[in-house]
């Protein structure tokens, strides 16, 4: 939604650059037509939050090398997308593990339902229920305080966990990701990015169970353009249902 308004907007300078020349100079024509170039085009999310923070005076691009830069990320994205102010100094971050590079932070009251509805502004989603909130009965973590977690940053689920079912990474001590969580780095991968995950294999969000005992999975579907949120058995395996571990 974002990109297409800001492509009718860089074409409406582009009809009118002669005159902007003409009013405001060269140089600022260019530099407009290429801020709404960026604006229109990958990672044009990225761009628009900067901007916005930006007129705020605040720092526009958050390098996202450590546990404390990538929470000030999380609490910039849950200001600006959710209107939530998160305390992240009071967020107990667990001891990070080689190649676990990527922090989710997952605010306190924060349901499925509110996800699903910023994602529904940004693209498709498909869900096998309306109501997650009421048939995702368990999850391994709960958000009744802000809570953090690594993963790795990926954008296939670990390929070291393919072909494991829900039932075989439970008995082999994986912790894999909830569907909260799984949707959550999609909205900032996206966000950040303006791409997807998941886009040849399913995330088989093993941190989750359903009313009738099955397993959430998401999968961006490139032939829909939507993403996909389905479930398996917990005895389901295949190469391309692949859980994504955590450090918690």
């Amino acid at each position: 939604m974002l990109g297409t308004m800001q492509g009718d907007a860089l074409g409406v300078i582009q009809y009118l650059g002669p005159l902007m020349k003409h009013l405001i100079g060269e140089e600022m024509t260019k530099t407009l037509l290429d801020f709404f170039q960026k604006l229109s085009g990958e990672g044009g999310e990225a761009w628009w939050m900067a901007f916005k923070r930006f007129l705020r005076k605040e720092n526009p691009w958050i390098l996202l090398l450590d546990g404390g830069s990538q929470l000030e990320r999380w609490s910039l994205i849950y200001k600006e997308v959710f209107g939530l102010e998160i305390n992240v100094t009071s967020i107990k971050i667990p001891a990070q593990r080689l190649g676990f590079e990527c922090l989710l932070v997952i605010p306190k009251g924060l349901t499925l339902g509110q996800i699903v509805t910023v994602l529904r502004q940004k693209f498709d989603v498909s869900l096998y229920v309306e109501d997650l909130n009421q048939d995702v009965t368990v999850n391994y973590r709960v958000n009744t305080e802000t809570y953090a977690i690594w993963i790795r940053d990926v954008v296939e689920a670990d390929e070291d966990n393919k072909n494991l079912s829900a039932n075989q990474l439970k008995k082999q001590g994986i912790e894999g990701v909830t569907l909260m969580e799984r949707l959550l780095y999609e909205l900032i991968y996206f966000t950040e990015t303006g791409k997807h995950l998941d886009v040849e294999n399913w995330t088989l969000c093993s941190g989750s169970l359903n009313s009738g005992g099955g397993v959430p999975g998401v999968y961006w579907d490139a032939d829909r353009r939507g993403l996909r949120v389905g479930w398996f058995d917990p005895d389901r395996r295949s190469d391309r249902l692949r859980a994504r571990a955590v450090v918690s």
